[in-house]
């Protein structure tokens, strides 16, 4: 049994869009109250549960009548989250919690009570059914769900529910996948998948819209048409991506058995700043996330290389390493042995080997998940700092 989301648009009425406005706001205030309450017991030498929190909301909403408008369930998953974000954050697996305002992602959870007939989404408090745009089917037992709501003013709920899902044939195929900003994708198997630049592709249209939006009035109508207007844009973009790695993702999971990444650091490959923002509109993390779940579903091996294993540099035919290899050289001639390589191909090569090599030294041979130790160094791939 494995979690599975289930994504729909939902068209919410007039009166129904201002109640779910309460559930956004009282969410929001739950979680900066009861943050601001665990602050200070903190510095009074106190501590905090989530017990005390529940039993302490209860006096609240006697305090604050409006408390007692949105779905109590929901309110009680917000102090769950705060304990949880807390708990993280001892645990040094995440920064301190923040307090969250409006321009955030306003959402909330419903833990039960979910159901779709219809064509409307039945939860409590919406007793008489919102408007769903259902495309597909829902599977499984329905654990939770989530409503939210974009900057675009689009409503969205997130169905998570518990089913079987079916393994995939299995296969005797090993690919070496190298992933850049020229390519997507460049697999062993000679493979290629675009980067569709997505954003750079849309980024005049972009400018134009934020200019004008940058002219309108303050607090008039028309600014908050042209910022609609940019968010429904960055939804596009963001939609167009998303699409393309599910895509890449899929055929990749499909038609081989074991897929073998490099471990890259994108946050750090992020601090580049000439090589930023092609960096964040290709999504390499989105990639890998999609891959490292997609072939867990699909029973699948997931191998993943050291970064600071140097794939480019290294000839596949003869084992070279060429130092003087830069960022600028798509295609270089091996010293050695005189064959002409492709850059990302080549890698991709050597990644496969590399995986290969860690097939026959680990578990992973007998289908194990493991992600091989990486040493600590500066935040960047071994390639960049030839630039």
């Amino acid at each position: 049994m494995a979690h599975y989301t289930y994504k729909f648009r939902i068209y919410p009425t007039e009166q129904q869009q201002q109640t779910l406005a309460k559930h956004f706001g009282c969410q929001r205030f739950v979680y900066n109250y009861f943050l601001n309450k665990r602050n200070e017991r903190y510095r009074d030498g106190e501590t905090s549960s989530y017990n005390k929190d529940a039993a302490d909301l209860t006096h609240l909403k006697n305090e604050y009548e409006w408390l007692k408008e949105p779905n109590s369930q929901s309110l009680q998953r917000t102090l769950n989250n705060l304990d949880t974000a807390f708990r993280r954050f001892f645990n040094k697996k995440a920064k301190f919690p923040k307090f969250k305002s409006r321009r955030d992602k306003q959402s909330f959870c419903i833990p039960q009570n979910t159901r779709v007939e219809d064509g409307k989404l039945y939860i409590p408090k919406f007793l008489e059914g919102i408007k769903i745009k259902q495309h597909r089917p829902i599977e499984g037992t329905i654990v939770n769900s989530t409503i939210s709501k974009r900057p675009c003013g689009h409503y969205y709920i997130c169905i998570v529910v518990e089913r079987n899902i079916k393994k995939l044939k299995k296969n005797k195929k090993v690919v070496g996948v190298d992933l850049g900003v020229k390519d997507l994708a460049t697999c062993s198997d000679g493979t290629r998948y675009k980067n569709i630049k997505s954003y750079r592709t849309l980024e005049q249209r972009l400018t134009r819209l934020q200019r004008r939006h940058s002219k309108k009035t303050k607090g008039s109508a028309n600014r908050e048409k042209s910022r609609k207007k940019v968010a429904r844009l960055y939804e596009r973009i963001v939609n167009i991506r998303n699409n393309h790695l599910h895509q890449a993702t899929h055929r990749i999971i499909s038609e081989n058995q074991t897929i073998v990444l490099e471990d890259l650091n994108v946050r750090g490959m992020l601090k580049n700043r000439r090589l930023a923002k092609s960096i964040a509109d290709v999504s390499l993390y989105g990639f890998v996330r999609q891959i490292t779940y997609k072939g867990e579903w699909a029973g699948r091996t997931v191998i993943f290389v050291d970064r600071w294993y140097p794939s480019s540099k290294t000839c596949f035919h003869c084992g070279f390493v060429n130092q003087n290899l830069t960022l600028n050289d798509r295609e270089w001639v091996c010293p050695k042995c005189g064959r002409k390589l492709d850059r990302d191909f080549n890698a991709s090569q050597n990644i496969k080997q590399e995986g290969l090599k860690i097939v026959g030294t680990t578990r992973l041979a007998c289908g194990e998940d493991a992600r091989p130790s990486v040493r600590r160094r500066s935040s960047v791939k071994q390639e960049a700092p030839t630039l």
